[in-house]
């Protein structure tokens, strides 16, 4: 299902009903807000927010949690948002579709074998052995047309499947365990702090991590803004994005100050923090690291055309 440019205005004023207009917004004041989700990605932020980043750099920044990237760019394009966390797919989405979003700072890059942060997990006593036997089944994705619809369809092409026998549903990360248990669904794709959950339930089991066994690295999700928003308000745009990199150094310099940012801005049990696969958290963006998922979202028509990772990112984002 691509999103047209008139759908996807249409969407904005249902995907945002709940959040306060901004449109009379004065950014003398120094204020914004950011759209983001309470998973571990985001941590860069919940650091930056501990330590006080943001307020070092004059910005009085309201944090909003959404369910995923593809409604927080509702969000961004309608105003109400000023920044957003987004899988890097609905921001192809949106780009190819006229709009002028740009990466403005490193954000999540899974790496296989190191920082796999992705999960496909089945019933525990599941017949489904295989990515075939996924075939006439249905698989939960927090949205679809996302990452994780993108590289759930692609692993199960990758290893004997088709992917287009598969039926995908939309249901949060947080309702996606629960929903399996009760056998409403055959298999979820899902991302921490949810896989590890879901994978240590005893009446579950991992079938896959699919992430990492479909591409070695890739940029899972970034901060964004406009790119016209950034022009006319680049002295704030240059704060958050300083303030994010400290929130990075951060969470290297003090891991277990990270741990604890995690468990209180992600709602994280503290039983399963240390349990939990991290992605790496980096400063600059790497083209390649992008290019691969653009190419792989043009390859399943999830955007009509394709795209060059230098066109979505932002001259403040430092390249790799």
């Amino acid at each position: 299902m691509k999103i047209s440019r008139r759908n996807f205005l249409t969407t904005v004023t249902v995907g945002v009903a709940g959040l306060s207009l901004a449109r009379d917004f004065t950014w003398a004041q120094a204020k914004g807000k950011v759209g983001y989700m309470k998973i571990v990605d985001n941590a860069a932020m919940f650091m930056a927010m501990e330590k006080g980043f943001f307020k070092a750099e004059g910005i009085e920044l309201e944090t909003v949690p959404m369910a995923g990237g593809a409604v927080i760019v509702q969000g961004v394009t309608s105003g109400d948002l000023h920044f957003g966390w987004t899988n890097v797919i609905s921001l192809y989405h949106a780009h190819a579709e006229g709009f002028d979003f740009k990466l403005i700072a490193g954000g999540a890059t899974n790496i296989r074998g190191s920082n796999e942060t992705h999960a496909i997990v089945v019933g525990k006593d599941s017949p489904i052995k295989s990515a075939k036997d996924l075939e006439g089944k249905t698989v939960a994705v927090n949205t679809l047309n996302n990452i994780v619809h993108l590289l759930a369809l692609a692993w199960v092409d990758k290893n004997g499947g088709n992917a287009s026998k598969v039926k995908f549903v939309e249901i949060p990360f947080p309702q996606m365990e629960p929903a399996l248990i009760a056998g409403k669904v055959d298999a979820i794709s899902v991302q921490e702090p949810f896989a590890a959950v879901a994978a240590r339930r005893p009446e579950a089991r991992v079938l896959s991590n699919p992430w990492g066994d479909v591409l070695p690295r890739f940029l899972i999700a970034s901060w964004f803004a406009s790119d016209k928003w950034i022009q006319k308000n680049r002295g704030v745009a240059q704060g958050f994005v300083r303030a994010i990199n400290r929130g990075v150094d951060a969470i290297r310099s003090d891991p277990e100050g990270a741990r604890a940012a995690m468990i209180k801005w992600a709602g994280l049990n503290p039983d399963f923090a240390s349990k939990i696969g991290l992605p790496q958290f980096d400063k600059s963006i790497a083209e390649k690291d992008v290019q691969v998922t653009m190419d792989l979202t043009y390859k399943y028509k999830m955007i009509s055309k394709p795209l060059k990772a230098k066109d979505v990112l932002s001259d403040l984002a430092t390249k790799a």
